[in-house]
C-alpha cells in the first residue's frame, strides 16, 4: 500500500514539474564570471561538494582564476558534512573533512558573480529574498546536458538531497553535480 502511494506521489510530482518546468529557464551566463556561490538547504552535502569540485575543475582546465564558495538557506549553526558525503567526495578528489556549514547572507550574495541553487524551491527562495540580484541566480540542474539520459519531471529541475540516504544516494547526487559543473566550465570557456 505504501509503495503504491509513493509511486502515485512521485507520478503527481513529475506531472507538476512537467507543467511548471518550462517556466524556469537558464538565464544567460554573465561574461567572464570570476566568483561562484553554490547554495543548497543545509550547506553540508551538495553545495560544499559543488564548491570544491568546481575549484578542482577550474584548476585542471586552467580557466581564469576564480573564487568559489557555498552556503545554505536553512543553517542555524555550523555543521560538518556527513561521513558518507566525505567518503564519496574523496572519490572525486574532493575533501570535505574540514567543511562547516554557513548561512547565506546579503553580503555573500553581493560578493559573487553567480549564485547557483541545487533545487527549484531554493532558486525560488533566492529570487524572493534577493530581488535585486535575480540576474545572477542560476539553477544547476538546468546545466545537465546528458541528452541520452535526459532528466524528466522533478529530476529535470532538482538535484535530489542525498542527506540521510545510503552511500549510493551521495554517489548519484555527486555524479550529477559533476556533469552539470563540467558543462558550466565548458560554457564559460567558450565565451
Amino acid at each position: 500500500m505504501r509503495s503504491a502511494a509513493r509511486l502515485l506521489k512521485r507520478g503527481l510530482t513529475d506531472i507538476y514539474w512537467t507543467l511548471r518546468g518550462p517556466s524556469i529557464g537558464l538565464p544567460e551566463i554573465p561574461h567572464n564570471p570570476r566568483s561562484f556561490l553554490f547554495v543548497c538547504k543545509g550547506n553540508i552535502c551538495r553545495s560544499p561538494f559543488a564548491e570544491h569540485l568546481a575549484a578542482k575543475l577550474w584548476d585542471e582546465r586552467h580557466v581564469t582564476r576564480s573564487v568559489f564558495g557555498s552556503a545554505g538557506l536553512h543553517v542555524s549553526k555550523p555543521l560538518p558534512s556527513p561521513e558518507d558525503a566525505i567518503r564519496v567526495a574523496k572519490q572525486y578528489g574532493v575533501h570535505l573533512d574540514s567543511h562547516r556549514s554557513q548561512a547565506i547572507s546579503q553580503e555573500l550574495v553581493e560578493s559573487y558573480d553567480m549564485i547557483i541553487a541545487m533545487e527549484a524551491w531554493q532558486y525560488a527562495e533566492l529570487q524572493y529574498s534577493y530581488k535585486h540580484h535575480v540576474g545572477k541566480l542560476f539553477l544547476l540542474p538546468l546545466l545537465d546536458s546528458n541528452e541520452e539520459g535526459k532528466q524528466q519531471g522533478f529530476a529535470a529541475f532538482n538535484i535530489q538531497d542525498p542527506y540521510g540516504g545510503p552511500p549510493s544516494a551521495f554517489e548519484e547526487c555527486f555524479e550529477r553535480v559533476g556533469k552539470c559543473l563540467a558543462r558550466l566550465v565548458a560554457l564559460i570557456e567558450r565565451q
